[in-house]
């Protein structure tokens, strides 16, 4: 498997700097920059943390998570984000939460405002939250029934006037769409959990909604795969009054 994992890491070095050559390098802000300083390996895990940076929506995320507060980042692998979300306002506690105990070494970075713990999102406690965000973590979780089953742990989890931000694949564009399903079906799998495939539970818009408000969850989306190549889109979720 690790000859299987070096061969994803040369086809996907590969298609990302054709990717660059004909769109051109990506412009990253001066503060996603200061954290991708703290990822600076030499390694996989540093060119793996500049295509997230690039590619993910963190920026679009900063301006919706309480500028202070306990925000709980449940699936945080490397702490990307938790990290650069401590950055951006010291009056956050950013607790992130990651199954990999591997990747929470990654992730901890002593940045006084962060802490980082082993659980399983579906087992594991989730602290009383003003922020609870799941970036790219419901799909692959083993089922519909999981997915529900964690969102209501963090509906019972959020502190009055609290918000729950899901950053989840859209099923449009639909090219787009596909990319997303193939890395997410494979190319993860490969890289990360040691498996040649693994299922995705992907859920379109009007899905995701229904489910929202059955849980009386009002919701803003946001599309926010403008000139990435995969399609993220950002659920906004507040408990009805």
């Amino acid at each position: 498997m690790s000859i299987l994992r070096q061969i994803m890491i040369f086809l996907l070095r590969t298609f990302f700097n054709f990717y660059f050559f004909f769109f051109g390098k990506p412009k990253i802000s001066c503060s996603l920059k200061k954290v991708l300083s703290l990822y600076e390996t030499g390694g996989f895990e540093e060119f793996f943390s500049f295509i997230r940076v690039w590619d993910a929506p963190f920026e679009e995320i900063e301006k919706v998570v309480p500028k202070k507060g306990v925000i709980t980042d449940l699936g945080c692998g490397e702490g990307i984000l938790t990290n650069f979300l401590a950055f951006s306002y010291s009056e956050r506690k950013l607790i992130g939460i990651e199954i990999d105990k591997e990747r929470i070494i990654q992730a901890d970075k002593k940045i006084p405002n962060t802490s980082f713990r082993y659980g399983d999102v579906t087992k594991t406690s989730i602290p009383k939250s003003d922020a609870i965000i799941l970036s790219h973590l419901l799909h692959h979780l083993s089922s519909y029934k999981q997915q529900e089953k964690v969102l209501v742990k963090c509906q019972k989890s959020l502190n009055k006037g609290g918000c729950l931000i899901i950053i989840e694949v859209d099923t449009r564009p639909f090219l787009k769409y596909i990319v997303s399903l193939l890395t997410d079906y494979f190319l993860v799998p490969w890289l990360f959990d040691r498996k040649i495939y693994e299922r995705a539970y992907f859920r379109n818009r009007k899905d995701w909604t229904s489910l929202f408000n059955k849980y009386d969850l009002i919701v803003k989306i946001a599309s926010a795969h403008r000139g990435k190549p995969f399609s993220h889109i950002i659920y906004y979720l507040r408990r009805a009054e």
